[in-house]
């Protein structure tokens, strides 16, 4: 059975928010087995290092981390090139949506003077590429780490509903809800 960590982050009131929740639900297949809820920067880079700690509290040495898109708060990024070296785990990114990629670098180049840093982090999650699941289903996927068809299978044997494979539409849920339920960061 695949062992999957599922990472998303919630949800923030733009420039009134300063942190969000992010959840990290560690599955196998698609049964949640843990979750760890850590706070997350807005626009910060601290996204890559919560997701490492994560790892390291569950001891996970083998399966995929699966996350909604590289930025998870705001352009808070997940570095998947970090995750490979470290863990040797591979990342797959699942989109419902292709993203503007012209409008991405744009809002980097506008509010980040790393920008340069940012847009390399979410270039090397590397092409996206559009593949169709069982149910004709269409969702657009960024691969770190493992080849595309590997990665088509296990989105695949993970997504029971819609677009999103269980374990990321759990994690999703946690970390909206907790967003709601909270109301404020601080």
């Amino acid at each position: 059975m695949q062992r999957v960590l599922a990472v998303e982050g919630g949800s923030f009131r733009k420039g009134v928010d300063r942190r969000v929740p992010a959840a990290f639900l560690f599955a196998e297949g698609i049964r949640p087995k843990r979750l760890i809820v850590k706070w997350v920067e807005v626009d910060g880079l601290d996204a890559t290092e919560r997701l490492k700690e994560a790892i390291r509290e569950e001891g996970m040495r083998e399966g995929v981390v699966i996350a909604g898109s590289v930025p998870i708060a705001g352009f808070n990024l997940i570095d998947a090139r970090e995750v490979l070296k470290e863990f040797g785990l591979p990342t797959v990114f699942v989109l419902r949506d292709r993203p503007d990629v012209n409008a991405v670098r744009s809002a980097l180049m506008k509010h980040f003077k790393d920008w340069k840093r940012r847009l390399e982090i979410i270039e090397a999650a590397g092409p996206i590429k559009e593949v169709s699941l069982g149910g004709g289903e269409g969702v657009f996927i960024e691969v770190v780490g493992m080849g595309e068809a590997e990665a088509k299978r296990i989105i695949e044997g993970l997504t029971i509903f819609g677009k999103l494979p269980e374990p990321l539409r759990l994690a999703r849920m946690v970390a909206r809800s907790l967003s709601r339920a909270i109301g404020s960061s601080g």
